[in-house]
């Protein structure tokens, strides 16, 4: 046996080694399923800072076009973000709701403001804590730094050359005209307003008193539900009775989650974590063996 056979062994074992759990985790869900039947639910964690929509769309429609799956649970962690991507998630969730009519639930951990309760108030359903953080319906910009006083005082130079007159509204070296500080607020003020409008409608709430559940106010839990932001305070055994009622499930709930790549199987794919195609490591794994094999091989015809 030659040097590239003993490789290609262990490269083999090394692979089975990594796949073996997760076969014979299948394996048994597949025989418990027919053993004990039960009704699965997608879960989606929303979590941290929103910034980009693009996973959690991706995985909202698996989720309702997966005739399997009865209902879907959000679990909200989310102090906002980005209005854009909170938007284009709130607008998915509408359009899945529209078409496939499957219930949807949010259930809130320690946080659902801003751009997180954007998406929350899509759903059919919010459950959360009583002291939980819930609203901060406004916006904002966050990053209008002022500079150019600083630079002056260290004597340095600057000049931008736009053509435009709002082109360097957001320049923190360039003091802002007032025409540029009125088409600030003109965009925050619009934003806002399709923010409230959104709200209002889908929690059947009157936007003419949007000063008492809006202008960026935070509540808790308990607060937000005499407001009528959220529908109920609780902890997940509440959300999972929600969801059973509204999708008629009478036996135990399998939750089903977005598959995230963990280890080692993860390090060499080098995709994102929340990814779970492993196509880039099958195409890792082919390239070492392909590499191996011409670079011994060829020793071993000469």
């Amino acid at each position: 046996m030659t040097f590239f056979d003993y490789l290609k062994n262990i490269f083999i074992i090394f692979i089975f080694l990594q796949i073996a759990p997760s076969m014979i985790k299948n394996i048994k869900k597949q025989y418990g399923r027919i053993i004990s039947p039960r009704s699965q639910v997608g879960v989606l964690n929303v979590k941290g800072i929103l910034y980009n929509s693009d996973f959690y769309n991706k995985h909202l429609n698996k989720f309702f076009k997966n005739k399997d799956i009865k209902a879907i649970l959000v679990k909200m962690d989310c102090p906002g973000g980005a209005s854009g991507t909170a938007q284009s998630i709130f607008n998915e969730i509408r359009s899945l709701k529209k078409q496939y009519n499957k219930p949807i639930v949010t259930l809130v951990e320690n946080i659902c403001a801003s751009g997180g309760y954007y998406i929350a108030c899509a759903t059919d359903y919010i459950v959360a804590p009583p002291s939980a953080i819930v609203g901060s319906i406004g916006s904002a910009f966050q990053y209008l730094f002022q500079l150019k006083e600083f630079i002056e005082q260290y004597k340095i130079g600057y000049k931008s050359i736009t053509a435009g007159k709002y082109k360097t509204t957001a320049d923190p070296f360039v003091d802002m005209t007032p025409e540029q500080e009125k088409l600030l607020q003109a965009v925050l003020d619009n934003s806002y307003n399709q923010f409230t409008f959104d709200v209002a409608k889908n929690r059947k709430l009157s936007s003419k008193g949007k000063e008492q559940w809006a202008e960026g106010k935070i509540l808790t839990g308990n607060q937000a539900l005499k407001l009528g932001l959220i529908d109920k305070t609780g902890s997940a055994f509440d959300a999972t009775e929600v969801i059973k009622e509204k999708a008629l499930i009478e036996d135990e709930i399998e939750w089903v989650k977005p598959k995230i790549r963990t280890g080692l199987l993860g390090l060499l794919g080098g995709q994102d974590p929340q990814e779970e195609n492993g196509s880039m490591f099958s195409t890792f794994a082919n390239k070492i063996c392909t590499f191996l094999e011409n670079r011994y091989c060829s020793k071993k015809v000469v």
